[in-house]
């Protein structure tokens, strides 16, 4: 009886977000966890990083744009807005 407990509390309070709310957590979210992968903080994820953050090879070149071995978070957010993640 105590998960769906927590089940309801959880569908309330994100019933209670706007949109713009639940969209500022999202982008928070993955700030934090790029930034966490961006072992030398240089702005960027090398494949190195990405493939330590548990990520395969084959995903970084689909997003790598421009084809210069790094990912910034500008082709992420592309590569999240045309494969729908």
């Amino acid at each position: 009886m105590k998960y769906p407990t927590i089940a309801l509390t959880l569908v309330a309070l994100a019933a209670t977000q706007s949109p713009t709310a639940m969209a500022q957590d999202a982008s928070a979210r993955a700030r934090d966890i790029f930034a966490k992968a961006d072992t030398n903080q240089d702005g960027a994820l090398s494949l190195e990083e990405w493939k330590a953050a548990g990520r395969r090879e084959r995903g970084f070149s689909m997003i790598d744009a421009d084809r210069d071995g790094k990912l910034t978070p500008e082709e992420l957010r592309a590569a999240a807005a045309k494969y729908g993640k």
